[in-house]
């Protein structure tokens, strides 16, 4: 299932309120999506975000903003990707 789990315990963390945007043009779909988790503990937890793809799907973008930090993964070009990871 997708969302935001705690690293430590595998709990779904509750999502507060999302927006989804799409685009087809094409073979090709982009999605926008904006979701708000809450987090119920009183400390902070580490989380990890699961969005399963099939095997032709393929994310070319993605960001994540926490508090006032901020993650961007973009990929430019798939073999960099591959020789990279």
């Amino acid at each position: 299932m997708p969302g935001l789990y705690v690293l430590s315990s595998w709990e779904a963390l509750p999502l507060k309120s999302s927006t989804v945007k799409a685009c087809a043009n094409g073979y090709s779909l982009s999605i926008t999506a904006h979701l708000v988790y809450t987090n119920p503990h009183d400390e902070p937890v580490e989380g990890i975000f699961i969005y399963p793809l099939e095997e032709s799907e393929v994310v070319a973008g993605f960001e994540a903003v926490v508090g006032s930090r901020r993650v961007t993964f973009q990929l430019q070009n798939r073999h960099r990707a591959q020789d990279c990871c």
